[in-house]
C-alpha cells in the first residue's frame, strides 16, 4: 500500500497533467473561433509549450517510478 505523501504527490501529478489538457483544449479552442494569424500563431505557440510541459511531467514521473514511486498521466 502506498504511503500517504506518495499518494498526495500522485494525486498532485494528475491534477497537473489535467489542467495542461484542458489549457491545451482552450488554446485550440480560441485558436478555432479567430480568423487573426498572429493569434492563431501565438496560440499554436502555447500549445507547443503546454506540450512541451506535459512531456517534462511525464519524464518527472516516469523517473519517479524508477526511483519506486508509481505514478502516471492521464
Amino acid at each position: 500500500m502506498l504511503d500517504a505523501a506518495t499518494r498526495r504527490r500522485e494525486a498532485e501529478i494528475a491534477e497537473v497533467a489535467r489542467a495542461l489538457a484542458a489549457a491545451r483544449c482552450a488554446a485550440r479552442l480560441a485558436g478555432l473561433g479567430t480568423g487573426a494569424f498572429v493569434v492563431r500563431e501565438l496560440l499554436l505557440s502555447v500549445i507547443d509549450e503546454l506540450n512541451r510541459a506535459e512531456r517534462i511531467l511525464a519524464s518527472l514521473v516516469s523517473t519517479s517510478s524508477r526511483d519506486g514511486i508509481a505514478g502516471r498521466l492521464c
